[in-house]
């Protein structure tokens, strides 16, 4: 699938270093700037956090979760902001959804869900013995170390639970659309001057920045439909929505458990026995009545 209206190689290049020096220096200036809010509201120096971070206490819960939350604003969401005001020749598309909108986020979510299932079963059953082993030691670690820090932000409190929601569910959603599908897409589409390319290109750096080795496969998948998605109705808003969704999905059922409204075994058997086939089933209807959004053109300049 080639886009033949795209801009010469070169300038998808410098697209790309600009992008990343974006990232990286928005990134550490908002890193400084919340290490200086968390010193002058809680007096927690920079040393006693990062040590806490690297022995995994996580006794300044309260100043990971404010560090997390300039980190999501800096790594992505403000970054691919800059990014568009800067470079003319890649714009951003978003209109208010439809009611078929709805109804075919609505299918698409429910197949999200069940092959990302499917694709966990497959994961925990085959392994990552495909990867080399330095990833692999790397991956878990991260995998690791995420699941800690996540469990110390996953409390009883409701408000922290709404705070979650906006760290974890909003503003990843809005800021990786923006960043991924907004940007790092069109700049890997227009390298390989091939839509599915791109796509898929996009979506195993999506994978490996995510650090979940256990969940790869499956946020491998949902960036690919993401990415075909905003490539077919070129409408970021599709995707943030579908994203938060499942982010949202993800932060319920880790929410449920803190509760005590369910357990992981029961988790694991509504995933097993109820969104698989669910999933399935949506596939089938989606692609027996070709239910998928009218080609569009993105907007590469």
């Amino acid at each position: 699938m080639k886009n033949k209206a795209l801009l010469p190689v070169r300038k998808y290049i410098s697209f790309f270093l600009l992008s990343i020096s974006i990232v990286l220096l928005v990134k550490l200036l908002f890193n400084m700037v919340a290490l200086g809010f968390i010193e002058k509201i809680w007096g927690l120096k920079s040393l006693e956090i990062f040590n806490d971070l690297q022995n995994q206490e996580f006794q300044y819960i309260y100043a990971h979760k404010a560090l997390a939350f300039f980190d999501q604003l800096g790594t992505f969401l403000i970054p691919s902001i800059l990014f568009f005001i800067i470079i003319k020749n890649i714009s951003i598309n978003y209109q208010s959804p439809k009611k078929s909108d709805w109804i075919k986020l609505l299918i698409y979510f429910f197949i999200l869900l069940g092959v990302a299932q499917i694709l966990l079963v497959i994961s925990n059953y085959i392994g990552y013995d495909y990867l080399p082993i330095s990833m692999q030691d790397f991956l878990k670690s991260q995998q690791d170390f995420n699941t800690k820090i996540q469990e110390g932000f996953i409390t009883d409190s409701f408000t922290s639970f709404l705070f979650n929601i906006l760290l974890l569910a909003i503003i990843p959603a809005v800021g990786e659309e923006l960043f991924f599908r907004g940007i790092l897409q069109k700049i890997c589409i227009g390298l390989f001057k091939n839509n599915i390319a791109g796509i898929l290109i996009t979506s195993l750096i999506f994978g490996i920045l995510h650090f979940q080795i256990d969940n790869l496969l499956s946020i491998i998948f949902a960036s690919i439909l993401l990415g075909f998605i905003y490539d077919y109705a070129n409408n970021i808003l599709l995707t943030i929505i579908l994203h938060f969704g499942f982010n949202s999905f993800s932060l319920l059922c880790m929410q449920g458990m803190k509760w005590n409204y369910i357990s992981e075994n029961q988790l694991d058997l509504i995933g097993n026995y109820l969104i698989i086939p669910t999933g399935i089933i949506f596939i089938i209807i989606a692609v027996v009545k070709k239910i998928i959004w009218e080609k569009s053109s993105i907007s590469l300049g």
